[in-house]
């Protein structure tokens, strides 16, 4: 295992490419790595933050994705997404907070456990432009989670549950200064709302071999801002650079 400035890599993503027909082409993958995790939550009281307050720093996440690309014309791509993300945390409060209608006092220890889950769908079309593969569809992506605050004397919990849909748009281009196999990416995932905002993105580097394996290295980072009402809110940011192993078929 490597320390990274911003995360801490446990597993690397492997990716598969099975060509299914002629005009069809499936792929997929999955990873599991330790990303930094900042952020706040409030139900009712203080805006509790995760770090200062509960002591969280790193999450778990791990995740797994698949898609289908075909040529059938005006019919889109797919491709769905999964990820979880979870964290447990003890520590002794720095102050007092109020936490989902329970008061915690300085000085008390807590034990607190963050779960997130998200699901998304994504319908895109692939435009060839010159030396660039240009994707633009949308995505429906679907959030899950909890965070939990236990002590001796109480428990607390805030839950996470939106839907929402998000513009998806991500490029590829050829880096023959490397190899002519050799690649650039990124890809963005966003709405802004009046109350809610959501986004993703990744900036990635890759080589593919012409047999089964591949390196690619990266950086992802994602933002999650609900306003459910004036007394709950969700703020979290999470995410860093990644190593990953591909295996292409």
């Amino acid at each position: 295992m490597k320390t990274l400035p911003l995360a801490m890599l446990t597993t690397t993503l492997a990716c598969t490419s099975v060509q299914a027909a002629p005009a069809f082409n499936l792929y997929g993958g999955g990873y599991n790595w330790n990303s930094e995790l900042e952020g706040s939550l409030a139900s009712g009281g203080d805006d509790v933050d995760l770090d200062n307050d509960l002591g969280f720093d790193h999450a778990s996440q791990s995740g797994a994705y698949l898609g289908l690309e075909h040529t059938v014309s005006l019919v889109p791509n797919v491709r769905v997404r999964y990820l979880d993300l979870n964290d447990r945390t003890s520590q002794r409060l720095p102050r007092d907070i109020t936490f989902a209608g329970s008061n915690f006092t300085a000085g008390e220890r807590t034990f607190s456990n963050l779960e997130l889950e998200i699901l998304d769908g994504t319908l895109y079309y692939s435009l060839p432009l010159d030396n660039t593969r240009l994707d633009l569809g949308l995505m429906v992506q679907d959030l899950d989670g909890e965070l939990q605050v236990n002590s001796s004397g109480d428990t607390a919990s805030q839950h996470i549950d939106k839907t929402l849909p998000l513009l998806h748009v991500a490029a590829t281009w050829p880096f023959a200064l490397i190899s002519d196999n050799a690649y650039l990416g990124a890809e963005v995932n966003g709405m802004l709302y009046s109350d809610d905002s959501l986004a993703d993105f990744t900036l990635r580097a890759g080589w593919r071999s012409d047999f089964l394996l591949g390196l690619e290295v990266g950086y992802n980072q994602r933002f999650i801002d609900l306003d459910e009402d004036s007394n709950t809110r969700t703020d979290l940011k999470f995410g860093g650079p990644y190593v990953a192993l591909l295996l292409n078929f």
